[in-house]
């Protein structure tokens, strides 16, 4: 049984929404302020960025972070008046 972690869920999202933007990795790099060669780990899931490299990556590609919440088995509270 595979197991899916956060590293190849984060990877995946970069990935695929990296190419349907039509951006390069120099291009995803330079714009979250770190080396290209520090994009391609994260990209294959070899590293996790810091939080605000993750933060700068999820805003600029805009993706969905409950994808995130579900692997690490978050949930968020909805508060109700």
């Amino acid at each position: 049984m595979s197991r899916v972690t956060l590293k190849l869920t984060f990877s995946g999202a970069v990935l695929q929404k990296r190419k349907a933007l039509g951006l390069t990795q120099e291009d995803v790099a330079d714009a979250v302020s770190i080396s290209v060669r520090w994009f391609q780990l994260i990209e294959k899931g070899v590293r996790l960025p810091s939080f605000i490299v993750a933060l700068r990556l999820i805003v600029l590609l805009d993706l969905d972070v409950t994808t995130f919440l579900k692997v690490v088995n978050i949930r968020v509270p909805v508060h109700t008046r």
